[in-house]
């Protein structure tokens, strides 16, 4: 299959996915939704890198699903407009905590799903 449907079919269910998480209501002005696909979106991609690395998934695949759908699925761009808006509105115990478990929680999370997926497959 080429790699541009895979990337483009990957990035709609994404986008899809993401949407969906950002429609449910989370009762409160933190930005949840975003916070939670940029997290579980770090921690599958550690897990899809490492399952590339070892032959267990194909390029196919990760093309579809690491580039396409957590392409579209994690957002870069939200979280950085809604740590503007939280900053415009005063919000500066919030801004700090969603700049600091964003920094810190994607990499571990990549890191974590990495690891695990590596003892998985030894």
């Amino acid at each position: 299959m080429h790699p541009a449907f895979l990337v483009a079919t990957g990035g709609a269910l994404g986008a899809l996915g993401r949407w969906a998480v950002g429609s449910l209501s989370m009762g409160t002005a933190f930005p949840w939704a975003t916070l939670a696909v940029n997290l579980t979106g770090s921690l599958m991609l550690g897990v899809l890198a490492v399952a590339l690395s070892s032959g267990s998934i194909s390029k196919d695949v990760m093309l579809l699903v690491g580039v396409g759908f957590m392409g579209a699925f994690t957002t870069m761009s939200a979280y950085s407009f809604e740590a503007v808006e939280m900053g415009e509105s005063g919000a500066f115990g919030a801004l700090a905590a969603y700049i600091v478990v964003t920094a810190l929680g994607c990499p571990l999370l990549a890191l974590l799903g990495w690891r695990v997926m590596s003892l998985l497959m030894s």
